[in-house]
């Protein structure tokens, strides 16, 4: 697949400005004042990438109509940004203006708070494939681990973040985090204390991270308007024939290796298929703001976006190609 990818040079991205609670307002302004003009129109945005965190409020999911396609998961959120499955089928959400991590189980309609603490606006989730749970703490500047079966987190002895915000663990339990900040990612390899600089090139806000089968890692390089994909082995990164980005800020790999990209201010999800140059949109319909994603076990697409929701895409979906 990576020999048919060309190389071109992003447009650069406009980088966060404002922070989420007060966007909030904002947008609201904005619908009002287009609805009374009769103006059709979307708001653009990108998140603040600095300040400290407000008290938590939770508040409960909008009350916009769900996406075509799409359902709206049992969730009752404030300013959710990081979303993940594990293999069994339960959804992880980070809630980051409720400072908490929520689990719902396959099956269940109840989602319970997991134990963490001391979080302070928790963004970017992964799990491994020992059931083990990672979540970025990003105004703490730490990444912590849930043990699978475990009540006490675990802080990985990354140095240095300044903005952490994406994380991914490989098959052989590497872990691996996205310094938003710094424009770096870090590995810390299994059983190791001394973290690894990552290879990648002229990142420019790096927000997420994700691997495939074949242990490649992919970062969404948010400020680039691009995601890259570092092979297995090589140390030369390639970047993804996605076009058109507008703050990519969230990448997920499902099981036939297919990469999926959040298009932030562009308000849709994109799907280039495995082993082939062809992007698609995913019919996610209303879908604003999206800020994180994941890909089930059974190829179900996950995505929270500006509005409180988390939305599941059943796997079955039409996507709608884009032309070249």
């Amino acid at each position: 697949m990576d020999d048919d990818w060309e190389i071109e040079t992003p447009a650069k991205a406009q980088p966060p400005r404002r922070s989420r609670p007060s966007l909030t307002i904002m947008a609201a302004a904005a619908v009002m004042i287009l609805t009374g003009l009769g103006v059709a129109g979307y708001f653009a945005f990108a998140r603040s990438s600095s300040g400290n965190a407000s008290s938590p409020q939770t508040t409960t999911t909008s009350a916009a109509p769900p996406p075509t396609g799409a359902v709206v998961l049992p969730f009752t959120l404030a300013d959710p940004e990081g979303v993940e499955v594990d293999k069994a089928g339960n959804v992880y959400v980070a809630d980051s203006g409720g400072n908490r991590v929520l689990e719902l189980r396959a099956g269940s309609n109840t989602p319970i708070e997991l134990p963490f603490t001391g979080l302070n606006r928790p963004a970017g989730l992964a799990t491994d494939h020992d059931g083990n749970l990672y979540v970025v703490d990003q105004y703490n500047k730490r990444v912590l681990k849930l043990p699978a079966g475990s009540k006490t987190q675990v802080e990985l002895p990354f140095t240095g973040l300044t903005e952490p915000h994406g994380v991914t663990a490989d098959s052989a339990g590497n872990v691996y985090v996205a310094d938003f900040k710094n424009n770096q990612v870090l590995e810390m390899p299994t059983g190791s204390t001394v973290q690894v600089p990552v290879p990648f090139t002229g990142l420019n806000q790096p927000y997420d991270l994700a691997v495939d089968s074949a242990d490649a890692i992919y970062v969404a390089d948010a400020g680039n308007n691009r995601v890259q994909k570092l092979p297995t082995g090589t140390t030369t990164p390639v970047i993804l024939p996605f076009t058109g980005l507008n703050f990519p800020n969230s990448v997920a790999v499902d099981r036939s290796n297919s990469v999926y990209v959040t298009d932030l201010n562009n308000n849709r999800v994109l799907r280039l298929t495995a082993g082939s140059n062809t992007v698609s949109v995913l019919p996610f319909g209303d879908l604003f703001a999206p800020y994180g994603i994941a890909v089930g076990p059974q190829d179900d697409v996950y995505v929270v976006d500006f509005r409180n929701r988390v939305l599941k895409l059943p796997a079955g979906y039409q996507p709608t190609e884009l032309s070249h």
